[in-house]
């Protein structure tokens, strides 16, 4: 999570069309993770099956939505606006994850999410809050429409983690991402610079790579539901970044608000039998 959170700074840095960021960096895993996974000795027998292909095809869809709006959202709008819409996702996942992956309900879910986006409107608020001027108003939707795309992603995610395909996955998530996104990448007009060049060298092998390595691993063990909840935990990660090279002093109560938020993961974390709602 705290890898992503650097998604709003590199972006602005990159200066580049979302459709050529999610090029680049999927291009480079594509190359990286199946050697990654050679290596490991998790590398599928077989990658294009029948099995699970809805699946496939529904995060690929959902997480080029999340992505592409995303990083739009990023670039058209302040990025307080940006994650508020973003950071809808784990409200979606609360109320689809019981319909689609049947997952019931948990218990510390009803008391953290509240808690979590609670906390999270602090942040915003303490950042200039939400403003909805006509000029503003493409990012926003734009973010709204990468929330739901995040949902998604961690619902499909989930379940094909469970099906123990998330190496499978990752790989075809990329090779699809490759070939949707290559016509428009290298159409649109674009100038790669020394500068661009290593952010998108980095973030293809942190940010497209080693994360969702760690994430897909990680939904083995982890609720949909508790993971959209933990999620919160990334844009908490822009209180220190904006201090360390925006020289931002966090006001008192985006504190209070990323308090709020950790106490939230803290709940998740430490439930383990918690009973689901009935």
């Amino acid at each position: 999570m705290f890898i992503w959170s650097t998604w709003g700074l590199l972006i602005r840095w990159m200066a580049l069309p979302p459709v050529v960021v999610l090029f680049y960096t999927s291009l480079i895993a594509g190359i990286v993770v199946p050697v990654v996974l050679k290596v490991r000795g998790d590398f599928p027998e077989a990658i294009f099956t029948r099995q699970a292909w809805h699946l496939y095809a529904g995060l690929a869809l959902a997480s080029m939505l999340n992505n592409l709006t995303y990083f739009y959202a990023l670039g058209h709008t302040t990025v307080s606006n940006a994650i508020f819409t973003h950071y809808t996702a784990p409200v979606i996942v609360a109320a689809l994850a019981p319909l689609m992956i049947a997952e019931r309900l948990q218990r510390v879910t009803l008391i953290s999410l509240p808690i979590a986006a609670a906390g999270m409107a602090m942040i915003v608020l303490a950042n200039g809050g939400l403003s909805l001027g006509s000029a503003q108003l493409p990012g926003v939707l734009a973010g709204a429409a990468s929330g739901v795309g995040y949902a998604f992603v961690i619902i499909f995610s989930r379940k094909l983690s469970q099906l123990l395909l998330h190496q499978k996955a990752i790989i075809v998530l990329l090779w699809i991402t490759i070939i949707a996104t290559a016509p428009a990448a290298l159409s649109v007009e674009h100038t790669i610079g020394m500068r661009s060049g290593l952010l998108l060298l980095m973030t293809g092998l942190l940010h497209s790579t080693t994360a969702p390595l760690l994430y897909f691993s990680a939904l083995r063990k982890v609720l949909a539901q508790h993971a959209a909840i933990l999620g919160y935990i990334e844009p908490l990660a822009a209180i220190p970044l904006a201090f360390l090279f925006l020289a931002e002093t966090p006001p008192a109560v985006a504190l209070i608000g990323g308090f709020l938020i950790l106490l939230s993961g803290i709940l998740v974390m430490r439930d383990h039998d918690n009973p689901p709602v009935q």
